[in-house]
This record gives C-alpha cells, structure tokens and sequence, in this order.
C-alpha cells in the first residue's frame, strides 16, 4: 500500500477537511479526494461523507486510523534508523584517554569498533583526566575515558559506562615474600604515582585506611613508567590487574598481603551540553560489553 495514502487519510481525520488536509500536504483538494477515494476502493468500505461544507469520518475509518498511524510510525522509526546506520557508517568519533587505559585497554575495543565501522574516522588524544575534561567541556573530544575521582562527581558530565578496576601489589624482587603483610612490605621502597593525581589520591587513602605511611622513593605520571621500573627489580606498587597480565609469565609477580584490596572506578563520560554522534553511540554501546580484564 502507498505510504502517501495513508498520510492522507490520517491528515483528513486530524483537521477534519479536505482543503486544510490539502494545504497541510500542499496537494489540491481533488488529489485528496482521488486517494481517498483509492483507499475506499482497497478497503471495499466508505472512509467519510459529507456534512454541509465539512466531513465526517465513518466508522470504518475510525477503526482503520489505528493500524494507519502505527504503520506510519513505524515507516518513519526504518528511515530513522536507516539514518543512524549511516551516520555510524560515515562518522567520527574523538575519544580522549588516559595513557595507561589508552594504552592496554582502548586499542582491544577500537579494534573491534574498527573492524564493524571501518569507515568511521577514530581520533584518540592522551592526557590527564583534568585535561581530558577540559577537553570535552570544550567539544574537542566526544568522549573521555579516565579514572573516576575518589568521592565526588564530575559536574556537567554524563556517565555512559563504568567498570570496576581491580589493584595488585606487584614487584620483581625476590626477596620480597609474596604473601607478606602490608605493614612489613612498607617499609620497602614503594614506587607511586604523580603527586596530586587521581591514582595518588586513591593509593594514598588506602594506605592511610591501613594506617601505614609507604616510603614512596619514586613517582610516574602513569602505570607504564612504574611497571618498567618494577621490571628492573626495584622495589614494588600498585598497578592494575588488567595492565600486569602479560608480565605475569616473565619477571613481574603478584603479591598477596592480607587485608582488601583497593578498587579503582574507571568511567567513560561525556559533556552533557553537547550531543553524541551516532557514531559515537556505538562505540559507547561495544564499550559497555568490554570488561577491562578480559585477558586476565
């Protein structure tokens, strides 16, 4: 059945005349006329009748306009969802990353984004979670992946996705015992994180729960820069479990001091002020289905 038919027939019942359904659809009343009069012939029922210089729907018609309506809305959800698919066939999406996710989790899940939408432009850029906020406030990228801050919420921003990162105490030194305490592992050199951080604030307060003070000899402004440290055999810290797999077979070993072990909140946001590509959304969507220690 002609989609135009339908369209008419719904425009006569809402304004209740032939000339303002006319004008409405920019037809002239003898075309509005001639589909009505196609569909009373596809129905094999009168659809109206006149009533002085009015219409008035019959009651078949009255019966017909729910099926008519919800075909048309679903006509309009296909080309609605015909657009969304290309847009995520031709879009772009800028995701902004911190440098260790952008560099062990991130490249696993755009693989598998560029291998459905390989024609979709990715563009990645590094840096702090305070720079890949200011970033996104400014709508240079759509999309950051950082560290959620400890206790608090970003102001203006959405959370589209969150995962629950696991910590390791972790070194290559063999005289460290693996099962050892907490409290005797403190008082080995302990590498941390760039003063101020989100990483440093959250390693911070848990040794603090704990009531020990690390003697920090040394500080990185990512896990990168520790876990090469850690290779050499120096000393131990705090890493996530998801980076250290790989290391687990060669120099680098997990140690197991009783107490609970810290969780870190990894979030990917955007800035509710500005909208998603659909693209984007895409991305979003594998991305929730990424577990971040999926080789673990």
């Amino acid at each position: 059945m002609n989609f135009d038919l339908l369209r008419t027939l719904t425009t006569v019942a809402e304004t209740g005349s032939l000339a303002a359904a006319a004008q409405r659809l920019h037809l002239t009343p003898a075309a509005i006329h001639k589909q009505l009069k196609l569909l009373e012939v596809e129905f094999g029922v009168p659809l109206y009748e006149k009533v002085g210089r009015g219409i008035r729907m019959s009651a078949s018609t009255a019966l017909l306009l729910p099926y008519a309506e919800s075909a048309m809305a679903q006509i309009a959800a296909a080309h609605q969802a015909i657009e969304e698919w290309r847009g995520v066939r031709r879009g772009l999406v800028r995701i902004g990353s911190g440098p260790t996710l952008g560099s062990h989790w991130l490249p696993r899940l755009l693989g598998k984004f560029r291998g459905l939408h390989p024609s979709v432009v990715v563009t990645v850029d590094s840096g702090s979670s305070e720079e890949l906020l200011t970033n996104a406030r400014l709508g240079r990228i759509d999309l950051a992946l950082l560290l959620a801050p400890p206790g608090r919420k970003e102001s203006g921003f959405e959370v589209l996705a969150t995962w629950r990162a696991r910590l390791v105490f972790v070194t290559a030194d063999a005289s460290l015992a693996p099962d050892g305490s907490l409290r005797s592992l403190s008082a080995r050199p302990f590498l941390g994180y760039r003063k101020g951080s989100r990483m440093d604030a959250m390693v911070e307060g848990h040794f603090s729960r704990m009531g020990i003070e690390p003697d920090t000899v040394m500080r990185f402004d990512n896990a990168d820069g520790i876990r090469a440290m850690l290779r050499t055999g120096f000393g131990f810290s705090l890493l996530p479990a998801w980076m250290v797999t790989e290391d687990l077979a060669g120099r680098l070993r997990i140690l197991g001091p009783a107490g609970r072990m810290p969780t870190a909140l990894v979030e990917l946001v955007r800035f509710a002020e500005s909208p998603l590509s659909p693209a984007a959304r895409e991305l979003v969507r594998l991305a929730r289905a990424e577990p971040l220690e999926a080789s673990v």
